[in-house]
């Protein structure tokens, strides 16, 4: 791992995990010195990727002097389903948390075909056939795939209101159609950074992307979290709305330029 101080302000802990949209090489983009030692305890950001157990990592990193951006209970806040969707249920589609997956009765009892089906960090790689379930049979073999899904088994399945986003140009094999949606880092409720989520197709965009934004900025308030990351939509009727959230120590830039971001986060350090 990489500890570097930039610009003499902010310490970040970072490893490259070999994914160009996450990886990011500080020490060409901004003066950086590498303590070996900490004197008291510093504010951290932590670039390691998606962590099993973030209470422990936090815990060992405070015991050598580095206290990352989101606590414990602020990386559970921004990270799972279950816990940010009761703060800002009215902007995003209806959600239901189940601890194991629910059978078609249940679901339908609540929810119209088609669905949109997930576990409670994320979908598994917008693979649609586990993400947009059309009706009854299709269901069946997605609770019997999801099961067996790497990314999905060891999550909580989520069931969500089905609903249609504003389509963009070009494809991506084996995933979710491309909609019109966006990706935004707030740190400390400032936003320092927003760009296209779909940045490996063409450049598109939106004239009224601001009211996107003040959408992903009402969740930022609610939510309250250091380091938190609100991808926003426009659905097919013209509405923008929540897509996820996440702890922006785990995710990936997306089109949004590495550097502007953390030169902005520079400039809105806390003062305490």
């Amino acid at each position: 791992m990489n500890l570097a101080k930039l610009e003499n302000k902010l310490l970040v802990l970072s490893q490259d995990l070999g994914v160009a949209v996450y990886d990011f090489q500080f020490d060409l983009h901004f003066a950086c010195s590498h303590p070996y030692q900490i004197d008291g305890e510093q504010l951290c950001v932590l670039r390691v990727g998606a962590l099993d157990d973030y209470a422990a990592v936090y815990a060992e990193k405070l015991a050598q002097g580095l206290r990352l951006v989101n606590s414990p209970e602020e990386n559970l806040l921004a990270s799972e389903l279950e816990s940010w969707y009761p703060k800002i249920s009215a902007l995003t589609p209806r959600t239901m948390v189940f601890q194991t997956l629910p059978d078609a009765d249940e679901i339908e009892a609540e929810f119209a075909w088609p669905i949109f089906m997930k576990g409670s960090r994320q979908t598994s790689k917008h693979n649609p056939d586990l993400a947009v379930i059309q009706n009854r049979a299709h269901y069946e073999r997605a609770a019997k795939a999801y099961r067996l899904d790497a990314v999905l088994h060891w999550q909580k399945p989520v069931i969500r209101e089905f609903v249609p986003l504003q389509p963009i140009e070009g494809n991506l094999a084996c995933q979710l159609k491309p909609s019109l949606e966006y990706r935004s880092f707030w740190w400390f409720g400032e936003c320092v950074g927003y760009g296209r989520y779909w940045y490996q197709l063409p450049i598109y965009d939106c004239e009224d992307v601001e009211r996107g934004l003040a959408v992903a900025a009402q969740a930022a308030r609610l939510l309250q979290v250091p380091f938190l990351v609100v991808d926003f939509a426009k659905t097919l009727d013209g509405r923008w709305i929540v897509i996820e959230c996440n702890d922006g120590q785990e995710s990936g830039y997306a089109a949004i330029a590495p550097q502007l971001l953390w030169r902005n986060i520079l400039e809105h350090l806390p003062t305490a």
